[in-house]
């Protein structure tokens, strides 16, 4: 009898100790970035849209599926930043963040034509118009950093 009942007892704390580091991982899967990993993403999503626009504007012979695969990764890449960025301003309250999310919605609207071949390889004036909207995200996220830097050294004193 006693047996049983410690062999209950301690699936019981398998099952909570699992529990417990499965909570861990979702918590660690669905934290929100710093504002420093935010600017190191907004710089990798400029980084490709540059390399989009490069690798377009030599109008070397580019296949169908990779014009399609580099249009996607661009747009999927923003499209998640814009999300990131809305819950982060959401829990901050802090409407420069929200402005750099409207920012990156605009820029994934911008490359969206590309993904879906309404815009080819001759007209590159949306990935233009999104690597600006992009850079302007940085700059504001430049802000922020420094915004957060002075706060920083006024709780130190």
């Amino acid at each position: 009898m006693t047996l049983e009942l410690l062999l209950q007892y301690i699936t019981y704390a398998a099952i909570i100790v699992v529990g417990i580091l499965i909570l861990g991982f979702i918590k660690r899967a669905t934290k929100l970035p710093t504002h420093a990993e935010l600017k190191k993403r907004l710089t990798s999503l400029c980084a490709d849209i540059n390399e989009f626009i490069r690798g377009e504007g030599d109008k070397k012979e580019i296949s169908g599926y990779d014009f399609f695969r580099m249009a996607t990764k661009c747009a999927n890449k923003a499209n998640k930043l814009a999300y990131t960025v809305t819950l982060m301003a959401q829990k901050e309250r802090d409407g420069n963040l929200d402005s750099i999310s409207v920012l990156l919605e605009e820029a994934s609207a911008c490359i969206s034509p590309y993904k879906f071949k309404a815009k080819g390889i001759d007209d590159l004036s949306g990935l233009e118009q999104a690597l600006e909207k992009t850079q302007k995200a940085i700059a504001s996220i430049d802000l922020i950093l420094e915004r957060d830097k002075d706060l920083r050294a006024k709780r130190a004193q």
